[in-house]
């Protein structure tokens, strides 16, 4: 009898009458009721964990620009120009719209060191450009440990750090006091030369056969540096260095003609 009243109860216009969707007696949501407490634990714990993993990430990337940034300063301090001797006075008014000027070398050299110190981790993509400046500095131990960390490998980067142990070794030949010990720097920094390239097709073998002959004169034969010199111009008769080696030819006595 209810069941007649309802319908009749029920406005035909409005279309057929919505059931609640029942099964076994209860609904979804009566169903889902005591799970609540589950999913909203689960819900927070995720929304948790993607909290940790986007900060970090934000973390890290601030850091890492903060460090590139660093890096750019210190790059562009290495850029300022150079007046050998040039001191000017910053409390002199004539000084005040002067571009900013270095009197040494070795003085930039040490500023943008600082830089590159500030700039942590991602200075070690301009890890030979830090060594040259170490170089530049006075400070040789430490841009030799640079060149000999990077030199390790193939790559035309480690072929340069292989002549910058070199360049290192020889400057500290040309410091040492007693004769012995230059020559014991002379022959390790020509070893050093050596090792730049020993492939005739690879890459920087010219500079390598160049700085050889130069130690090999310096250590008093001038066959072995003449010998190093025409090996430098047959592999690579386009070289860069031609008008220098063709220079020390000469001066060898053993340029065209001879």
């Amino acid at each position: 009898m209810a069941r007649k009243t309802d319908d009749a109860e029920h406005d035909p216009t409005l279309g057929p009458a919505v059931q609640a969707v029942h099964i076994g007696g209860e609904s979804i949501l009566d169903r889902l009721i005591p799970h609540m407490k589950k999913v909203v634990v689960v819900v927070v714990g995720a929304t948790l964990l993607l909290m940790v993993y986007f900060g970090v990430r934000w973390w890290k990337h601030r850091k890492a620009e903060k460090a590139t940034d660093q890096l750019a300063r210190a790059l562009e301090r290495g850029s300022v120009m150079v007046i050998p001797g040039y001191e000017p006075d910053p409390a002199d008014p004539k000084n005040a719209d002067a571009p900013e000027t270095y009197g040494s070398y070795a003085k930039r050299a040490e500023d943008t060191l600082v830089g590159l110190k500030k700039a942590g981790q991602v200075r070690g993509a301009a890890s030979l450009y830090e060594a040259q400046l170490l170089l530049q500095a006075g400070k040789l131990d430490e841009a030799l440990a640079i060149y000999k960390r990077v030199g390790a490998g193939a790559s035309s980067d480690a072929a340069v750090a292989r002549e910058g142990v070199g360049i290192v070794l020889e400057t500290q030949a040309a410091a040492a006091k007693e004769q012995t010990e230059q020559q014991r720097l002379l022959e390790q920094a020509l070893a050093a030369f050596q090792a730049i390239q020993p492939d005739d097709k690879g890459p920087r073998r010219d500079y390598s056969l160049y700085h050889t002959a130069r130690v090999f004169e310096a250590l008093g034969k001038p066959g072995d540096a003449i010998a190093a010199l025409k090996k430098a111009l047959e592999v690579t008769p386009d070289t860069q260095l031609k008008p220098l080696i063709e220079e020390r030819l000469a001066a060898l006595g053993a340029g065209e003609g001879t």
